[in-house]
């Protein structure tokens, strides 16, 4: 699991792309934000913070 830099808390995957059943699932449970279709660095978030990071 990886911590945030600033807060040290838990980050949360993001993923870019068209998301499957199972990613969906993921998301509902929170474990994972299912992002854009966009090329992006940023794939992992701190919701405390409130920032992207990459890993």
């Amino acid at each position: 699991m990886k911590e945030c830099p600033k807060c040290k808390r838990a980050l949360k995957k993001v993923f870019h792309g068209e998301p499957t059943d199972e990613l969906a699932v993921e998301s509902f449970e929170n474990e994972v934000i299912i992002g854009n279709y966009c090329k992006s660095d940023y794939n992992y978030y701190c919701e405390y913070c409130d920032e992207f990071f990459k890993s």
